[in-house]
């Protein structure tokens, strides 16, 4: 019997770095296409800003290294906040319709910067029962070790727990350590997973969340 689940935030409830590079092209000229390049040669880079060891400020400094572009590390902080935040269709009406019926737990590979800018400008955020991002437990969710971090911390029983996150590696970790996962594509294809996984109409449909 599932009581408890974990939602991952980027790209399932809200925008996050994913489409940074288009916007990146529109206001400065830079390609998307070198912009995103770019941004998977650093990747590793990346992942350590996620985990905490790097300051936002230090990560856009390497990341333009050797570049020549003509932009500011103030100016991709600008864009990156321009980007981040943007409401995900539907998802937050599931889980609304989901609390007080499951413990809601919000599990985000997450830069700290970022995350106090969404919390400042998102109140909806404060759904979740719980809340747990990679800079504070100092791993991704790559890293198999963060779902054990996850049972520990907020002490719940991993086959009574549902995880949703956008990346199939991502579930496959969870799945790693007893955690069942549904890899999330849109609200609606959500919606239909979750009915069969509950087994139970506890929440609204999103169609008739829609209506």
């Amino acid at each position: 019997m599932i009581k408890n689940i974990i939602f991952d935030l980027s790209e399932v409830i809200i925008s996050g770095y994913h489409g940074t590079d288009k916007l990146i092209e529109k206001k400065y000229s830079i390609g998307a296409k070198q912009f995103y390049k770019r941004k998977a040669e650093k990747n590793e880079l990346f992942l350590n800003l996620m985990r905490g060891n790097l300051k936002e400020e230090e990560y856009w400094n390497e990341l333009m290294k050797g570049m020549n572009w003509n932009i500011t590390v103030e100016d991709l902080k600008t864009t990156i906040r321009q980007n981040l935040n943007q409401p995900i269709t539907g998802t937050m009406e599931i889980i609304k319709q989901l609390k007080g019926k499951y413990h809601l737990i919000l599990l985000s590979d997450h830069v700290k910067e970022w995350m106090t800018y969404i919390e400042q400008n998102n109140q909806e955020i404060c759904i979740f029962d719980t809340k747990i991002f990679s800079y504070e437990i100092g791993s991704v969710k790559s890293d198999k070790r963060t779902f054990r971090t996850v049972l520990d911390r907020t002490q719940i029983i991993a086959d009574e727990t549902l995880f949703i996150d956008d990346y199939n590696i991502n579930i496959k970790r969870a799945e790693e350590v007893g955690i069942n996962g549904i890899v999330f594509k849109n609200a609606e294809q959500l919606q239909k997973d979750l009915d069969l996984r509950l087994k139970h109409k506890s929440y609204s449909s999103f169609n008739e969340i829609d209506r």
